[in-house]
C-alpha cells in the first residue's frame, strides 16, 4: 500500500469545514432574529455536520495505526514528538483566548483559574478535543498492540461494549473530554488501518445505504435536538449518545465514501485546496472560534437585518479571513524548517 492516503487528508478537510460550520450555525439558532424556517435550516446543517469531532478522533487512530502497522512503536520518543505538536499550539491558543477574555473584562486575571482551564480544556468550547487527543496518544501503544495479536473484529466488538457500559453508567461533569466516551471512534480508526482494503471495498458496496441511513441519523437527531435543547423538555440521557454514536459512526462511514468519490475525481484544484485545508486543519480548529468572535462584532444585525445575508457575509468573512491566514502560516513556516 502507498504510505499516504489522499482520502484521509479530503475526510480531515471535510471534517474540519463541518466544525467550522457547526460553531457558526450554532451561534443563528439561538438568536431571537433568525426565523422558523432559517433556524430549521440552520438546525439541519448543525445536527448533519457534529460527525466532525468524531470524525478527528476515527483519522488519528486510523492514521496512527496505518503508519505504525510494520514499524517499530517506541512510547517515549512517539509522546515526544506527537505531545510537541500538540500542546505547544494549544498552549499558545489558550494564552491567547484567555488575554483576550481578560481585556473584554469576561475574566478577572487569576493564575489559579488559568491553569484550571488549560488542564482541563474548557478556556472555550471546543478545545476539549486537545485532551481527548492526548488521551489517545498515551494509549495508542496498548491499544496498537491488542489489534497486532489479536482479531480485530473481536476487539472493536469488546471496545464498543465498553463504550455503551461508560456512557451507561458513568456520568460526571467533564465526561465529554474522556477517553472513553470517544473509545469507539479512535478504535474503528485502528480496525480500518487493520483491514483497510475489505473496508474501502464494503464501504463503496453499501453506499446507498450509508447515504439514507446518515440522512435519517441527521433527522433523528435534529428532531432530538430540538425537542430536548431548545425546548428544554426532559430526556434519556443515554438514549441520546445512543443516538449520536450510531448517527456518527453512519456519518463517517459516508462521508469517507465522498473522501474516495474526491480521491477519485479528475478536479486537481478541489483536491489541493482540500489537502491544504487538511495540512493546517489542526490551526483551523484552534483559531476559528476567535475569527468567529470578530466576525460578530463588525458584522452586526443593524447592518445586515437580513438574517441570511447576515449568515453570508459572516460565513464569507470567517472562511476568508482563517484559509489564508492559516495557508500563509503553513507556507512561512515550512520555509523557515527548510532554511
Amino acid at each position: 500500500m502507498k504510505d499516504r492516503l489522499e482520502e484521509v487528508d479530503y475526510l480531515r478537510a471535510i471534517a474540519c469545514i463541518s466544525v467550522v460550520l457547526v460553531h457558526l450555525t450554532g451561534v443563528y439558532l439561538y438568536l431571537d432574529t433568525t426565523g422558523t424556517v432559517m433556524k430549521t435550516f440552520f438546525l439541519c446543517i448543525n445536527r448533519a455536520l457534529i460527525f466532525a469531532v468524531p470524525a478527528f478522533i476515527f483519522i488519528s487512530g486510523f492514521v496512527l495505526a496505518y503508519n505504525y502497522r510494520d514499524k517499530e512503536f517506541a512510547f517515549f520518543p512517539f509522546i515526544k514528538k506527537r505531545t510537541k505538536y500538540l500542546l505547544v499550539p494549544y498552549f499558545f491558543w489558550t494564552c491567547f483566548y484567555y488575554v483576550v477574555f481578560v481585556s473584554q473584562k469576561i475574566y478577572q486575571f487569576s493564575l489559579t483559574v488559568f491553569l484550571q482551564k488549560l488542564f482541563l480544556g474548557d478556556m472555550v468550547y471546543h478545545l476539549y478535543f486537545v485532551l481527548i487527543i492526548l488521551q489517545f496518544y498515551f494509549l495508542f501503544g496498548i491499544i496498537n498492540w491488542l489489534f497486532k495479536r489479536f482479531s480485530s473484529h473481536l476487539l472493536l466488538a469488546v471496545m464498543l461494549v465498553i463504550n455503551l457500559l461508560f456512557m451507561k453508567y458513568v456520568h460526571f461533569q467533564y465526561v465529554d473530554r474522556f477517553f472513553l466516551q470517544y473509545l469507539c471512534f479512535f478504535v474503528l480508526g485502528v480496525y480500518f488501518a487493520t483491514n483497510y482494503s475489505l473496508i474501502k471495498e464494503k464501504i463503496c458496496y453499501y453506499k446507498y445505504g450509508l447515504a439514507v441511513g446518515y440522512v435519517l441519523m441527521t433527522a433523528l437527531i435534529a428532531q432530538q435536538y430540538y425537542h430536548n435543547i431548545m425546548l428544554q423538555n426532559a430526556y434519556d440521557v443515554f438514549r441520546n449518545n445512543l443516538y449520536w454514536l450510531g448517527y456518527s459512526l453512519l456519518a463517517i462511514l459516508f462521508y469517507y465514501f465522498l473522501a474516495l468519490l474526491i480521491l477519485r475525481s479528475p478536479y486537481s484544484g478541489l483536491k489541493k485546496f482540500l489537502y491544504k485545508i487538511s495540512e493546517g486543519s489542526y490551526y483551523i480548529y484552534l483559531s476559528h472560534p476567535f475569527v468567529l468572535m470578530v466576525a460578530l462584532k463588525i458584522i452586526k444585525y443593524e447592518y445586515f437585518p437580513s438574517t441570511a445575508l447576515n449568515f453570508l457575509f459572516t460565513l464569507l468573512f470567517v472562511f476568508g479571513t482563517i484559509l489564508p491566514t492559516t495557508f500563509l502560516y503553513k507556507t512561512w513556516k515550512k520555509s523557515i524548517l527548510n532554511n
